[in-house]
């Protein structure tokens, strides 16, 4: 009888996985399109198309926090106006997981390097940086950027030196 129940759990659990799997790969092509808008040609309302009203987003504006569509639809009007060349290199795309059981969840992660210049002065940036994204019906429900984005935008500026 144990045997029986080790069994079918085990089963359960590989159909789970296989199920979060093909929703990650599913959420990936979300993500991935998400942040292709961000390169040049920089593409605003697919990235709008693709963000949930309920947003919660992790900003990497110091002092930020948690914002909201708005906020979100400002910051990205902010980088796709004011940079051009703008690539998005070194990619390392994960499956995303649940805290508490560690499991996949459908989540998706990503690492990777930004580079472009600034549509101002033509200065150059590079910055590494982690993101992430939960994804609900094709639309991006949760996400998060973590990288310098004061420094960047102070090491583009005016008064930077070269």
């Amino acid at each position: 009888m144990r045997f029986i129940w080790l069994s079918l759990i085990v089963i359960f659990s590989a159909c789970t996985q296989t199920d979060d799997m093909a929703l990650y790969k599913t959420n990936l092509e979300v993500a991935k399109k998400a942040m292709s808008c961000f390169e040049t040609p920089q593409d605003f309302e697919t990235y709008q198309s693709l963000i949930h009203q309920d947003i919660q987003h992790q900003s990497p504006v110091y002092g930020q926090g948690i914002v909201g569509y708005d906020d979100v639809m400002n910051q990205a009007k902010f980088y796709m106006e004011g940079f051009s060349d703008v690539t998005f290199a070194n990619t390392v795309w994960l499956p995303g997981v649940d805290t508490t059981s560690l499991q996949n969840n459908g989540s998706v992660r990503v690492y990777g390097t930004w580079q472009g210049k600034s549509n101002e002065n033509g200065k150059p940036f590079a910055v590494d940086s982690y993101h992430y994204f939960d994804v609900t019906d094709g639309k991006i429900t949760a996400s998060g950027d973590y990288f310098d984005a004061s420094g960047m935008v102070m090491a583009v500026s005016e008064s930077s030196e070269e």
